[in-house]
């Protein structure tokens, strides 16, 4: 897959992460709600996550034993545990989504009106 290919379905993806989020509506002047995770909620998925995913790696390796065998029950806590932390990352990844479609948006601008502002210095040559 070239690396054009790879750009574009992130950004799409980015794209549909955004627009999948439940928004109201409703403006509010005094506090506008742009349909986001308040900085809060992010900390708290952060501090969360760093908490939760090395113990889950922490259970899921202490759950092999020396001898070969596996522990099923060690491995599984340990995945829910990785599975969990990362969970509470989505927030996180809302903003970082919502921040390179917003650079990606003024990026595709500047290219349009620099294309225009080409096109119409070319046309008076």
């Amino acid at each position: 897959m070239s690396k054009r290919t790879s750009l574009f379905i992130l950004s799409l993806m980015s794209n549909l992460i955004t627009f999948a989020r439940d928004y109201s509506g409703h403006r509010y002047y005094d506090d506008p709600d742009i349909g986001l995770s308040s900085g809060s909620e992010v900390g708290t998925g952060i501090i969360i996550a760093i908490i939760a995913i090395p113990i889950g790696y922490l259970i899921l390796n202490l759950s092999n034993s020396k001898s070969g065998e596996e522990n099923i029950f060690g491995g599984c806590v340990g995945v829910l545990f990785i599975i969990g932390g990362l969970i509470c990352l989505l927030p996180l990844v809302e903003w970082l989504c919502v921040i390179v479609n917003a650079i990606i948006g003024i990026g595709i601008t500047l290219f349009i009106i620099i294309g225009i502002i080409g096109w119409l210095t070319s046309k008076k040559k």
